[in-house]
């Protein structure tokens, strides 16, 4: 009995200094600011995004996944918001999706999304040739129905890219090298960008000397 009560108190101290610490540690540390942003602005109508928040702190710290706050859509006829967060696009249009967070209601960020549908993908460059044992960097861009921003919407890391023939050329996948051609041996390959939600493809041709 002893024995377990000098331990209960060791923990109990044990845990009374890391409290300590913990609040020293974070003493006049305080939040600056909240950033929200998305994978992707451009949402299908009849589907959904998340968005993210990373707040930084008064010491220079980036917090991500922020959930502290609160969700407003200026326009719920084009996109409504969850209260985590999660954007629902219902017609064509935009809307401007803000966070505010629930502790500093003067801390807040706004984003705005597009809601539309993708109606083609096109890869640049759609035509080249390179040597063996080279690389060449593909783009995607998309191009959406309703979209009213001169901003091309960048899909190169977000479509799956394949090559046709994979002894000719390799392409990749992963991040951050999404869209390099690896060139393998001489021969001819079509580079496909493909939109895994809507099915569509664009297509560009690749020789390999």
């Amino acid at each position: 009995m002893k024995r377990c009560a000098i331990a209960l108190a060791l923990i109990s101290s044990m845990l009374t200094l890391a409290a300590v610490g913990f609040n020293g540690c974070g003493k006049g540390n305080t939040l600056t600011s909240i950033t929200v942003t998305s994978v992707n602005p451009f949402i299908a109508k009849g589907s959904t995004r998340q968005m993210i928040v990373t707040a930084e702190l008064s010491d220079g710290m980036h917090i991500f996944f922020w959930s502290q706050v609160t969700w407003q859509s200026s326009d719920t006829t084009f996109a409504t918001v969850s209260s985590t967060g999660l954007v629902s696009g219902i017609k064509e249009g935009s809307a401007v999706i803000t966070a505010t967070d629930i502790a500093h209601p003067s801390l807040t960020s706004s984003i705005t999304v597009y809601i539309t549908d993708l109606q083609s993908i096109t890869i640049t460059p759609s035509l080249v040739s390179i040597p063996v044992g080279t690389v060449q960097t593909f783009t995607a861009t998309g191009a959406y129905s309703g979209a009213t921003t001169t901003w091309p919407p960048d899909l190169t890391p977000l479509v799956l890219w394949t090559s046709s023939s994979t002894t000719v050329a390799l392409i990749s996948n992963v991040t951050p090298s999404h869209g390099i051609a690896t060139a393998v041996s001489a021969g001819t390959t079509t580079i496909t960008a493909t939109d895994l939600a809507t099915g569509i493809t664009g297509t560009a041709t690749l020789t390999v000397l």
